[in-house]
């Protein structure tokens, strides 16, 4: 027999996709107990009222969130679950058949304290969620059956493990699930990854909510690297060093391009510095173009082609994080997961 599971949901206005959501985790099929735990963090939608109906009929353990953004609603799931393994499912991430099955099975060795399936994103999904996906498959095909980062929203997380490294830390928003997989590790601990456990993410759509997720992203990466000292400035499995690169090479890209444009302003030798920015775009582009040529070609996925331009905003979006952080660093400021994780606000994708 399988071992029983807690899935721990944290919610904060997830209203459209939690039918479906937890219609998923219920049509499992899980041969061992099954427990689900949302935690409600003061949603401005209909999600209370979503939950509210699906605990009334027996389905849900429905309790409130502490409001200090994910990490502190993840550790209230934690803390209420009752079952040795906890599924962490988002709220918008639809889990496949069998996707339980598959993430269970590594936790018959004692070492292991993770395990993450395979993030792809909606059929009808728009260009933006498409291509965040597309990128992931691209990074998920490098991987073998372990992992030193383990994502949240689509694994299974052994709890005595979690108890025993502090929960997820609170004070991160984006990186917290780095975080947790970077001291399991140090702990000794292995993370598995299981490609046949498939889940499809609605990721945010649009120009504007794409761009603030991956400013999210990149401050979240600046916290995770303060707090392990750098330690991780390559990156990891799933985020490797020519991902890391970007941030600092369009940074260096725009500072030479206002170099150049204020040398030329001021009757200044602007040509080096003009030549250089262009040449490190050109980097930049080339690189994400041949990506986006093997996703396209890999996944048979036309979004693959939008790779250059929306990796070039998500570069530019790293840059400002860079620029908001240190400044806030400079002053004296500590981390608050807000800073990096912006939640959903009503009725957007």
């Amino acid at each position: 027999m399988s071992a029983a599971v807690s899935v721990v949901i944290p919610v904060h206005n997830g209203a459209a996709w939690l039918d479906r959501v937890l219609a998923a985790i219920e049509s499992q099929g899980y041969d061992a107990p099954l427990e689900i735990i949302a935690v409600e963090d003061g949603s401005t939608d209909s999600s209370r009222e979503i939950l509210k109906r699906h605990a009334a009929a027996g389905r849900v353990t429905l309790i409130d969130g502490p409001h200090r953004g994910v990490a502190a609603a993840l550790n209230a799931g934690i803390r209420a679950a009752t079952h040795p393994l906890i599924a962490q499912i988002d709220q918008d991430v639809v889990i496949a058949p069998g996707w339980l099955n598959h993430l269970v099975a590594p936790f018959d060795d004692a070492a292991v304290a993770a395990a993450q399936g395979h993030y792809v994103a909606a059929t009808e999904a728009g260009p933006w969620s498409r291509v965040m996906g597309l990128d992931l498959g691209l990074r998920y095909r490098a991987l073998g059956d372990w992992t030193n980062h383990v994502c949240t929203g689509n694994s299974i997380y052994r709890k005595s493990a979690l108890l025993e490294a502090g929960l997820f830390d609170e004070a991160l928003g984006y990186a917290a699930d780095n975080d947790m997989s970077y001291r399991l590790t140090d702990a000794g601990y292995m993370l598995a990854f299981c490609p046949q456990a498939r889940s499809t993410h609605y990721w945010r759509e649009g120009l504007f909510n794409y761009a603030r997720q991956q400013y999210g992203f990149g401050y979240g990466r600046l916290d995770l690297l303060a707090k392990h000292r750098g330690r991780r400035v390559t990156g990891d499995d799933v985020s490797r060093v020519m991902m890391m690169l970007h941030g600092p090479v369009m940074a260096a890209a725009l500072a030479m391009g206002v170099t150049a444009l204020v040398l030329a302003v001021t009757g200044g030798p602007a040509r080096i510095p003009a030549l250089t920015a262009a040449t490190l775009l050109a980097v930049l582009v080339t690189e994400r173009v041949v990506a986006g040529l093997r996703a396209a070609l890999a996944f048979r996925d036309p979004a693959g082609l939008w790779f250059a331009p929306a990796h070039l905003t998500r570069d530019i979006a790293w840059v400002a994080a860079i620029l908001v952080w240190t400044t806030r660093r400079a002053a004296g400021a500590g981390s608050r997961p807000s800073d990096s994780m912006k939640p959903r606000t009503p009725g957007t994708a």
